[in-house]
């Protein structure tokens, strides 16, 4: 089990070094000169062609881009990002500031989708058919199918404008989490809802499930004690495939509610062309993911004997 073990986390680091490898490549690429962003905003009018050049053989811009990139991974590893181009701060701070920021709303939002998605689902199996499965399906079906800012606006006018009952920008308390940890978590509650209700439903068809019911257990003790903990590994590797999707509902929800996140900074650098800004950033999405896929990964197979045997040539 080790080496398997071993193995994924090597796997994660190989998929990290790649990933690392094709952001830079595809930033490095975008049109635009860093040396004469640099200039423009040191100089103004006064940036030329030879302030240019100095700037750009200083930064190494000139090297071929293996050489950049080796450059720039080995000063990642030691928490040299670089330095932001719009703000002026190195990006390590800039982590600092806005990364707690970002993970009270990915938790926060990660928490309720996992409770409203047990409890949609596990509501529709115990309905099975009646009215309560079909009106929780088509709220799953609406959740699934609306964009963030669509709901983030509507959530404004009416809890914000309308009744007055938290507040729209910033952050003054824990009812100003309420809107963002809502918007955040609708999608993929939704989605995890329909898994645990298909996955139930095609569990209590099962032998054992048949056989608690020959035992006179009810409907609900079957689908709690039976069904319920056998639908854990493929709602527990949904549940990761849709946690490391809540960062991308992030960068939209944290310009909306005005919260001073990795999300929104990653937008502001978009629109300056903070390149570097921009890769750190990346970075830092991919890690993210990657780091979340592997924890899933192992957990699952360290809660399931199945996933732990090697496989057969």
């Amino acid at each position: 089990m080790q080496r398997m073990f071993m193995r994924r986390v090597v796997l994660a680091l190989l998929l990290m070094l790649a990933a690392t490898a094709l952001t830079f490549w595809l930033v490095t690429a975008a049109p635009g000169n860093v040396a004469a962003l640099i200039a423009e905003r040191a100089a103004g009018a006064g940036a030329d062609g030879e302030m240019i050049a100095k700037i750009a053989d200083d930064l190494g811009l000139n090297d071929p881009l293996p050489v950049r990139y080796a450059r720039w991974l080995g000063d990642a590893l030691t928490g040299d990002f670089g330095v932001s181009l719009r703000t002026g701060k190195p990006m390590a701070e800039e982590f600092a500031e806005r990364i707690p920021m970002t993970l009270a709303l990915l938790t926060g939002g990660g928490v309720l989708a996992l409770v409203l998605s047990l409890a949609m689902g596990i509501a529709g199996a115990a309905s099975n058919g009646g009215i309560v499965d079909r009106l929780l399906h088509g709220m799953a079906l609406i959740g699934a199918s609306t964009p963030n800012f669509f709901v983030a606006a509507m959530l404004v006018i009416v809890f914000s404008v309308w009744l007055g009952m938290v507040p729209t920008f910033g952050v003054s308390g824990l009812t100003s989490w309420l809107l963002p940890w809502i918007t955040i978590a609708l999608f993929p509650a939704s989605v995890l809802a329909r898994v645990v209700r298909v996955n139930l439903q095609d569990t209590m068809s099962r032998p054992f499930a048949t056989t608690g019911f020959a035992k006179g257990l009810t409907r609900r003790a079957v689908l709690l004690r039976e069904a319920l903990p056998n639908i854990a590994i493929p709602y527990m590797t949904t549940f990761g495939a849709q946690f490391t999707l809540m960062i991308i509902g992030a960068i939209v929800v944290e310009r909306v509610f005005g919260l001073n996140g990795v999300g929104a900074f990653f937008i502001e650098a978009i629109r300056f062309r903070d390149f570097i800004g921009m890769q750190a950033t990346l970075t830092l999405f991919v890690v993210f993911f990657v780091s979340i896929n592997l924890l899933v990964d192992l957990l699952a197979m360290l809660a399931d004997p199945r996933l732990r045997r090697p496989k057969k040539a």
